[in-house]
């Protein structure tokens, strides 16, 4: 029978020698294959050595690639320029043409030397994990299946007692699905099964439609002959999330599909209730697919390119989102020309608009900082839309340098040194008139003092209105280690509360069980109504030093009736915030 790789078999010829082809005599930039093989922990004579012996071609590289921000090591970077000589590497563009699901791809590799999926499971029904009983903040996850990261989580807007999350699972490179059906007071969990030729899952989003089913799309990554390839799957359950199904293609035919989210549009006044919509980068460019009709009567159309000229480098950390009135808003960062770009659809996603400028980016791609050093923080743009009257409200928050003196370019990271005057900020701004004009960004909290934010969500209570933004921060702590916090805003991001503390004990970076995967590239937040769920990556000496998804419920029973006054002084404690009532 023939095994499947993560990546293509036949570059890993059984019984060839191990004798790699050096780097040019003389060239100091790359390391030598013995500390390759160390740095990945490839067992002699496994099939992960072997291909990292066979993957020495340096000359195949850049000369910037070996100080720039994907933080690949050469042998896979080397792999992937053989598999794709067409891939394009622009000056401009740090994220060098490769697709990020190639660090995912990478610390699975460490953890699976025999490049065979963890788990023969390919078909029916999921992998029960166990449950998991509500407390202040609580684990989703179990310790025994292996490091989490990168999680998604919503709120089923028509039944606000069922919660469906995922995230990624490192272990067993299949996705962790979790899922409440009293409103969070217990969570079961279960494991994705593997289809077609996949050998990989990952990038987890998630969402519901109107008859109950949960949804998740991921990046199902596949070998393929003398390459591999990575697609978006969907799939449906229609029991909560106990138990999933694969339900199609989301990519259509692209071979090169990454970092995706997903929205639904919730709104019963909306022409387009029920659509999902998804936003995606395929290489450089962004897309943008949706689903029409609930459950299984839907189907999903044509993947639609949303980017044109105006992003020169790669649309990388989308996010797409529709208000009450169906008007659907997808928003990526440019790594090339370091700005953020909107389109707008007022059709149900038929057509798109041309991109408009939301704001302008100090740094590029991801940010080196000591929390996240080895990763680093990818920016992200988290997006909402609200109608409030007669204004088309669209929201943005995203990770940027501070911009002060000696940070305001790439070249200012702190990278791993605390002592680093540079700082990470979290941004926002915002547009009245349906994303055609933007406010000047701020900082939703600059603080004075020597601290990091990085990984951002932002969510619209669609009941309120009301801002609700979790975020890490380093605050109060070594630059190393971090604890959730969440701010919320009644007046449309003219002001925002006090941050509030999330996490009942931080996490390090730093701890010796820490693998390069770190926090992942982003967490979530979902909830209506006042109640909100988070759901993060979680790292906690209690718990072994274990990457698991953890979350919280928090109150927090505002609207936008608040006058400024009462957004003063507020009295927090972990998990509710109550002063001025609807």
């Amino acid at each position: 029978m023939r095994h499947r790789l993560l990546l293509s078999i036949a570059l890993i010829l059984i019984g060839l020698p191990g004798a790699a082809v050096a780097a040019p005599a003389g060239d100091g930039r790359w390391p030598s294959l013995a500390a390759q093989l160390t740095s990945a922990r490839a067992p002699a004579g496994s099939a992960l050595a072997r291909l990292i012996a066979e993957n020495q071609d340096f000359q195949l590289l850049g000369p910037a690639e070996a100080h720039d921000k994907m933080n690949l090591p050469p042998w896979l970077r080397v792999l992937w320029r053989k598999q794709h000589p067409g891939t394009e590497s622009s000056a401009s563009d740090p994220a060098g043409g490769y697709p990020l699901v190639l660090k995912d791809i990478h610390e699975w590799m460490v953890g699976h030397p025999d490049l065979r999926p963890g788990d023969s499971v390919r078909a029916g029904g999921a992998v029960a994990e166990k449950g998991v009983v509500a407390g202040p903040d609580q684990k989703l996850s179990d310790a025994a299946f292996g490091h989490r990261a990168e999680s998604d989580i919503r709120v089923n807007y028509w039944d606000p007692n069922r919660i469906v999350s995922s995230s990624n699972n490192l272990l067993k490179g299949r996705m962790s699905m979790y899922f409440s059906g009293d409103r969070g007071a217990s969570w079961g969990s279960a494991l994705l099964p593997l289809t077609g030729a996949d050998d990989f899952q990952s990038d987890p989003a998630v969402d519901w439609t109107s008859d109950g089913s949960a949804w998740t799309t991921f990046v199902g990554v596949e070998a393929a002959g003398n390459d591999f390839v990575t697609r978006l799957r969907s799939f449906r359950s229609g029991d909560g999330g106990a138990s999933w199904e694969p339900d199609a293609d989301v990519s259509g035919d692209q071979t090169f599909a990454d970092k995706q989210m997903m929205w639904t549009d919730h709104s019963e006044r909306s022409p387009f209730k029920d659509q999902i919509y998804v936003v995606w980068h395929n290489g450089s460019e962004v897309f943008v697919n949706r689903h029409t009709g609930p459950g299984t009567g839907g189907a999903w159309g044509d993947p639609l390119q949303v980017s044109s000229l105006e992003t020169k480098g790669t649309g990388i950390g989308a996010d797409v989102k529709a208000n009450s009135a169906g008007q659907v808003f997808a928003l990526w960062p440019d790594t090339g020309s370091r700005q953020i770009y909107m389109v707008r659809s007022l059709d149900g996603g038929a057509t798109y608009s041309k991109p408009v400028t939301v704001a302008k980016l100090f740094d590029s791609f991801a940010i080196a900082i000591p929390a996240q050093s080895e990763r680093f923080a990818l920016i992200y743009v988290s997006a909402g839309a609200f109608l409030n009257g007669k204004k088309s409200n669209v929201y943005a928050a995203w990770m940027d340098l501070n911009g002060a003196k000696g940070c305001k370019t790439p070249n200012d990271d702190p990278f791993n040194n605390a002592a680093s005057p540079c700082k990470s900020r979290i941004w926002f701004a915002k547009s009245t008139n349906g994303g055609q004009k933007w406010s000047k960004p701020v900082m939703v909290n600059n603080a004075p003092t020597l601290n990091d934010q990085f990984n951002p969500w932002l969510v619209v209570d669609e009941a309120t209105g009301g801002l609700n933004l979790i975020y890490y921060d380093t605050a109060g702590e070594d630059r190393t280690v971090v604890n959730v916090w969440y701010t919320s805003s009644f007046n449309e991001g003219s002001k925002w509360s006090a941050p509030v503390k999330l996490t009942s004990q931080p996490s390090s970076s730093s701890d010796p069980a820490a693998n390069e995967f770190q926090f992942g590239d982003y967490n979530s937040l979902s909830g209506i109504a006042g109640t909100f769920f988070p759901s993060w990556t979680d790292r906690r000496t209690s718990e072994g030093l274990i990457d698991e998804i953890w979350t919280v419920q928090i109150d927090n029973h505002k609207s936008l009736t608040c006058r400024a006054s009462d957004q003063d002084g507020w009295s927090f404690d972990a998990v509710s915030i109550s002063s001025c009532s609807q």
